[in-house]
């Protein structure tokens, strides 16, 4: 049978025809990017930290407004350095640990919320995507590409560069950039091939390249026990498991991550007001002076925040 060219025409234009509404349907159901740009993830990073407001008894509007702009700030020093981009796929990682942390009138968070792989700081700091391929010199792990860590380019050498992470057991060489002594054992150079070497125990010498026992600090040179609750510490390295956190914001001294309350030091960090000084109104944790440990996140700096 033969049709006729009207025919033709409607048959040769069918296929297109029931393409073109699938193709409009796919276009309409596309997602916005809700975090294009820096700006934008700074204000809703701001509005899931502030869910504290309330708990705080500060001013929901003049705390976004702060840790907004101390995001904003963070993040432009760390753009600036060359090294690390903004990634907007990243972002809705540090949001939703923000949203769990902070939610549902939160009244603290604990340490292990706040430090390590996984952590509110770690998530919220791989917004700020690392460039640096292996072998470049870098300041924070951060910096590097992917999985890449920032390591000393030898043993005990100052100097840190990006390399595969290798993770080495007590008697390993460790020469290479990227060796990791696991179980608190450290990278010896004392003369002949680094190797990792068993941790000082207590009453042992230490210094910053012999490190001690997992439960000790290294204090004058030697190995002594962690310190607990509410003791003076520099570092987290400092506290015991009681209280791991190294609060600044309190005035140095061990406490169990942030807690929140009226007057309390982490209120003072999220409202930018000065902290004062500990036992007037503290609580019994707190974000370093600029933030809670996750205001790093934007920047490449740890600042103080979540």
């Amino acid at each position: 049978m033969r049709l006729m060219p009207e025919l033709r025409t409607i048959v040769a234009l069918t296929p297109l025809a029931l393409a073109f509404p699938a193709a409009m349907a796919t276009a309409c159901t596309t997602t916005a990017n809700p975090y294009p740009d820096v700006p934008t993830f700074c204000a809703k990073k701001a509005a899931a930290e502030c869910q504290v407001a309330a708990v705080c008894a500060i001013d929901v509007t003049s705390c976004v407004s702060y840790r907004t702009s101390l995001c904003e700030t963070d993040a432009a020093a760390a753009i600036a350095g060359g090294t690390r981009t903004y990634d907007s796929a990243n972002a809705q990682a540090c949001i939703d640990a923000l949203n769990s942390a902070y939610g549902n009138e939160s009244t603290k968070v604990d340490y292990d919320k706040l430090v390590g792989s996984g952590s509110i700081t770690d998530l919220c700091e791989r917004v700020l995507t690392g460039s640096l391929s292996e072998g470049h010199t870098c300041a924070v792990d951060y910096d590097c590409a992917g999985p890449l860590i920032c390591s000393p380019a030898a043993a005990g050498s100052a100097l840190l560069v990006c390399a595969k992470l290798e993770v080495k057991m007590t008697g390993d060489f460790c020469a290479d950039p990227g060796s990791m002594c696991s179980g608190g054992a450290y990278c010896a150079n004392e003369g002949g091939a680094p190797q990792c070497m068993a941790p000082a125990q207590s009453g042992q010498a230490c210094n910053a390249q012999v490190t001690c026992e997992s439960t000790l600090r290294c204090v004058s040179g030697m190995c002594a026990p962690r310190v607990g609750p509410g003791d003076a510490c520099a570092s987290d390295g400092d506290c015991d498991a009681t209280a791991p956190y190294c609060d600044a914001n309190a005035g140095n001294i061990c406490t169990i991550g942030l807690t929140f309350a009226a007057g309390s030091y982490d209120c003072r960090a999220f409202s930018g007001s000065t902290a004062a000084s500990p036992g007037v109104g503290a609580s019994d944790g707190a974000a370093a002076a600029d933030g809670p440990p996750e205001a790093a996140a934007e920047a490449g700096d740890d600042g103080g925040g979540d």
